[in-house]
């Protein structure tokens, strides 16, 4: 069975595209210059077919009607095909790098056009001090041919493998132009100005289409050359094309074929267009008419793939590769440090509370028989008894109450012992020793028990950021690609886009030039993300070239207010409130009330707020947060107590967890409705065991959280006056909230401050997007 091969029609189109190049080369010249065979050396050397490369370079000679031209273009083709086929089945590597049988099958093409092919001598402009006779300048034209095919083999090499793929090299770059203008010096010679005009108008739009900069400028100059040394026409024509589209193709194709149109029909007034006869004209106007309708009907998903390509060379790879390596060596030492605080931890929680009590009571019991048994004439007989168990329970009535007396001795003991008043004296001096052991093992182990939880607290951040380190970037090539268009349609030139991040973390940064406009740059991304962006860092690299880094907005933003006064009286107020953003998707309010009020009451609750902020941004875990702080209040000599709200909004999803401890009631306003939050917890501070009350609620646009200290709640007769009083304040601007709470508070105890007073009201409202 016979299968069929599929057709590649882009390498068929390419050599058609080369065939055509092989014709107009052919019509460089006045006497049939075998540029064609200088197109096949590069051809050959680019790595294309070598039979159909051969055949379209000798098709040309078709044209010149001329047998011995066809037989010598023929040879010609058969001498370089045979150097190329040579060259690329030879092994030595010193001669493949050479490209030595190439260029001498070009060499032999060259002197045979040299020796046989008819040529009629050029006028040369300094044939009056030096005159080349016919033989003379075929020798100087098969050098420059031999040098013409050296750079079309340099320019075909760079726009058949690097273009669209990587920048071109400077001599690349040039070479590939020269061998453009050359062609474009044949199609005029070959098809005439006009049709020229119409494949360079063309080409011009296609190009600034794709490109939306100033390098159409560029392209509208190297179009113009071919016009300019074959009907010495003044380039500023081109100029003005290149202008008027670099300027109005950014708003759309329409608007640059318009620009076109407006220049030629503009520029034709001074030159006499409209003074030309009827078939000079109409060709003059198709030249133009026709290029400007087939550009505006060019399918669109063509011009993008165009501009994709264009563009595609701009991807920085490694700088991802690179960042991937390092987030992943940063993830993997984060989790090697997280280790080490794990253990850390296992190695306090593993580490005794105290003795164990069996050793406590054999070292009693082995005290006391020493100072007072050991003493006593009838020692002998008791030892003989079976005594110990009597010992140990009384030993253990002493560790439960702290010290024992005669009504606690045993019976079985109490019936034989002479010296009971001894026995209890030493024993109790002993449980006296004890309990300030076993008072100080604690307060070591409350110590060990905190430094435990720290340590389980640093290697919890430490192992969740190796978590989000070790994560690679996600390829976003093709909203990278988009965005780069669309920054380039805007007016903003970026050279590099980097979109990395999962959706609800999603993060842009860009290098842009100039002031760019913050706030078209945040639009554009916006548009293209699907989700509104907004400028977090702004970071200057050069003079004029700025590094821009845009990261997702969150749904939600809050708006606050306070209203606080410190009771009269005294100096300084134990109220503390925070309200603060922890990160672009988080949002902390908390208020501490340090019970009493002065310069003491301010210390506790400003340190329990400056703790609450510092372990919320750490992302510490809040039920470790809390015992941690409730555990450092327990240590203090004195009173250290502190009734604290805590409130974590997540500003996506309004997502809100409360914790209240021995606070006053709390509120939420939605509405025409007051929902009720109320704690049953004791301060913070008072017991080692914490035992917060925790809810969680969805808080939607425009709910209002409201938190006060007991200086205002008491001012009130019950809970039920303070709710009918938040139902009559307009909730709409929590300022105005705080401060008319705090005005009704204040009048209720006659204008005096009994205690701290604070409110502070929190409202939840859409971010613009």
């Amino acid at each position: 069975m016979r299968i069929r091969k599929k057709i590649d029609f882009p390498r068929l189109f390419l050599y058609l595209l080369f065939g055509a190049a092989a014709i107009f080369l052919y019509f460089v010249g006045d006497n049939g210059e075998p540029f064609s065979i200088a197109l096949l050396y590069g051809m050959l050397s680019a790595g294309l077919s070598i039979i159909p490369s051969a055949i379209l370079c000798f098709l040309p000679a078709l044209f010149s009607k001329n047998v011995l031209l066809i037989f010598l273009y023929f040879g010609q083709a058969l001498f370089v095909s045979c150097g190329g086929l040579w060259q690329r089945h030879i092994r030595h590597e010193g001669l493949k790098k050479s490209n030595l049988f190439s260029m001498l099958g070009l060499t032999f093409a060259l002197g045979l056009y040299v020796a046989l092919a008819p040529f009629t001598p050029y006028t040369l402009p300094f044939e009056t001090r030096l005159t080349i006779g016919e033989w003379g300048q075929k020798v100087i034209a098969a050098a420059l041919l031999f040098l013409i095919g050296a750079i079309f083999s340099v320019a075909l090499k760079a726009l058949l493998k690097k273009l669209l793929k990587c920048r071109l090299r400077n001599d690349e770059g040039i070479f590939s132009v020269f061998f453009l203008v050359l062609i474009g010096v044949g199609i005029c010679r070959f098809l005439g100005f006009n049709a020229y005009m119409g494949i360079a108008i063309f080409l011009l739009l296609l190009f600034a289409c794709a490109t939306k900069d100033a390098s159409a400028l560029v392209c509208a100059f190297c179009l113009s050359l071919p016009p300019l040394l074959v009907f010495h026409l003044s380039p500023e024509i081109f100029f003005l094309y290149g202008v008027a589209v670099t300027v109005l193709i950014k708003s759309g194709r329409i608007g640059a074929a318009l620009a076109v149109l407006a220049v030629f029909f503009g520029y034709g007034y001074f030159q006499g267009l409209y003074e030309y006869k009827t078939a000079q004209l109409v060709a003059t106007l198709l030249s133009v008419l026709i290029p400007v309708l087939l550009f505006v009907l060019i399918p669109t998903p063509i011009v993008r793939n165009l501009e994709n390509r264009l563009i595609f060379y701009r991807e920085k790879h490694l700088s991802r590769i690179a960042i991937n390596r390092n987030r992943a060596a940063v993830g993997e030492k984060l989790f090697e440090i997280s280790a080490v605080f794990r253990e850390i931890q296992a190695t306090f929680n593993a580490l005794g509370a105290s003795e164990a009590e069996a050793s406590v009571r054999e070292y009693i019991f082995t005290y006391v028989q020493d100072d007072v048994c050991k003493r006593c004439p009838q020692y002998a007989d008791c030892a003989k008894r079976t005594l110990e168990p009597a010992f140990d329970t009384l030993i253990h009535v002493g560790c439960m109450k702290g010290k024992v007396s005669l009504i606690d001795i045993p019976k079985d003991l109490a019936t034989v012992c002479i010296n009971q008043s001894e026995i209890l004296y030493s024993m109790n001096k002993q449980l006296g020793e004890y309990k300030n052991h076993v008072t100080e093992a604690e307060n070591a182990a409350s110590g060990r028990a905190l430094l435990a939880g720290q340590a389980q607290g640093v290697s919890e951040i430490l192992k969740n950021l190796a978590l989000e380190q070790s994560e690679p970037l996600h390829l976003y090539t093709d909203k990278e690609r988009a965005l780069n268009i669309a920054f380039l349609s805007a007016g903003i030139v970026c050279s590099e886009v980097l979109v990395y991040g999962e959706e609800e973390n999603l993060t842009l940064s860009l290098v842009t030039f100039g002031r760019a406009d913050v706030k078209k740059l945040a639009a554009v991304a916006s548009h293209i993300l699907n989700h509104p962006m907004i400028i977090s860092e702004r970071i200057p690299l050069d003079q004029d070239k700025f590094a821009c880094i845009l990261r997702k907005k969150a749904y939600y933003d809050a708006a606050f207010g306070v209203a606080t006064v410190q009771k009269d009286g005294a100096n300084a107020s134990g109220d503390t409130h925070s309200v603060i953003k922890l990160d672009e998707r988080r949002f902390m309010v908390a208020l501490s009330d340090g019970m009493g009020s002065g310069e003491y009451a301010k210390r506790i609750s400003e340190s329990t707020i400056s703790l609450l902020e510092s372990f919320y941004r750490a992302k510490m875990p809040s039920e470790l947060v809390l015992t941690t702080i409730n555990k450092l209040l327990t240590f203090s000599k004195e009173e250290s107590f502190a009734c604290v709200d805590v409130c974590m909004i997540d500003l996506d999803s309004g997502k809100t967890d409360i914790v209240k401890i021995g606070s006053p009631i709390a509120f939420i306003l939605s509405g025409n409705t007051v929902k009720v939050l109320e704690s049953h917890s004791l301060p913070l501070g008072i017991l080692d065991n914490l035992h917060p009350d925790t809810a969680s609620y969805t808080l939607a646009e425009n709910d209002v959280l409201l938190f006060i200290s007991d200086g205002i709640s008491e001012a009130f007769g019950s809970a039920a006056d303070l709710y009918e009083q938040l139902r009559s304040i307009p909730a709409h601007n929590p300022q105005e909230l705080a401060d008319t709470l705090l005005d009704t508070a204040l009048k209720a105890h006659g204008g005096v401050a009994k205690d701290d007073m604070t409110a502070v009201a929190v409202r939840l409202f859409k971010s613009k997007a």
